[in-house]
C-alpha cells in the first residue's frame, strides 16, 4: 500500500471532523432543544408533570435540573438570527423561566424567575443548546 491512499483517507477523516454542523443536524438538535426547554405557559408546580410528559431525563435516571423558557419557538429562535457557526449567544430580550430541580424519586420542585437573559448555543440560525439564564443587568 502506498502512502498516498493513506494520506487521502486521513485527510477525508479530518474534513469530516472539522466540517461545520449540517443543517439537518442543527434541525435535529433544535427539535430536542424545543422539547426540553421551550414552553408557552407553565407554573412551577407543573414541573413533575411536564418533565414526565416530555420524557426529559438522563439515560440512567432523573435529570438533576432543567430550565423551561416561557415563550414560543419564534421568540426563542430570534436569539440566533444570523448565527450560522456554533456560538454561545445571549438573548437581547428577557424571558421568564421555570427552573425545575429534582428532589426525590420522580418529583421536581420548580421556581419561576422573571426577566432573565438566556444564553444558548446557536447553529445555523437555531438554538441547539441551553447554557444558563441570568438576571438582566441594571
Amino acid at each position: 500500500m502506498s502512502i498516498f491512499p493513506v494520506c487521502l483517507l486521513v485527510c477525508l477523516l479530518l474534513v469530516q471532523v472539522v466540517a461545520p454542523e449540517t443543517t439537518e443536524r442543527s434541525e435535529q438538535r433544535f427539535r430536542e432543544f424545543v422539547r426540553q426547554h421551550i414552553i408557552e405557559a407553565m407554573e412551577p408546580n407543573n414541573c413533575t408533570t411536564v418533565m414526565a410528559n416530555r420524557n426529559i431525563k438522563h439515560k440512567d435516571g432523573p435529570k438533576d435540573k432543567n430550565t423551561f423558557i416561557i415563550g414560543n419557538e419564534n421568540e426563542v429562535t430570534a436569539i440566533c438570527h444570523g448565527q450560522i457557526e456554533p456560538k454561545k449567544t445571549p438573548s437581547k430580550k428577557t424571558f421568564d423561566v421555570v427552573v425545575c430541580v429534582h428532589t426525590i424519586k420522580e418529583h421536581y420542585e420548580g421556581t419561576k424567575k422573571y426577566y432573565q437573559i438566556i444564553e444558548v448555543e446557536c447553529a445555523n440560525n437555531l438554538p441547539v443548546h441551553f447554557y444558563k439564564q441570568r438576571r438582566r443587568n441594571g
